[in-house]
């Protein structure tokens, strides 16, 4: 699980740095909630990821992660308009951050957790311990 949580604080330093990068090249403007995003989306990330991996009902997973993607999209959409109406000039670049982030550690998560709940795998992993 510590091996998860470092892939998404490398992830968010590898976009973090891109978009610093990018920034600074004049490709286009730093977003002014850019810390507050990449923080606010790499820690929900991290959260659920940590609640969800421990769950080992299939059932109750599938329920409970349905759950978590309407909660996370009910409060990223509420931070969305937060961010929309501070800063009404910078919206298109905070907004496509925003979703870059979004999309990214929302797929990592998922191909993580696929992996821990995939019966595949988890055949794979088992003949590897005997």
């Amino acid at each position: 699980m510590i091996r998860h949580i470092l892939f998404f604080l490398l992830a968010a330093l590898t976009l973090g740095g891109t978009v610093r990068f990018g920034a600074h090249e004049n490709w286009f403007s730093l977003p002014s909630f850019f810390y507050e995003t990449l923080i606010l989306v790499v820690f929900v990330t991290s959260v659920m990821f940590v609640y969800l991996s421990k769950v080992n009902k299939p059932l109750y997973f599938v329920q409970l992660y349905l759950l978590t993607m309407t909660v996370k999209i009910i409060a990223y959409g509420a931070y969305v308009y937060f961010m929309i109406t501070r800063d009404q000039r910078g919206t298109f670049v905070n907004v496509v951050f925003f979703l870059i982030s979004y999309l990214l550690f929302t797929t990592l998560e998922i191909v993580f957790l696929y992996r821990k709940i995939s019966p595949s795998h988890n055949e794979h992993t088992q003949a590897k311990k005997f």
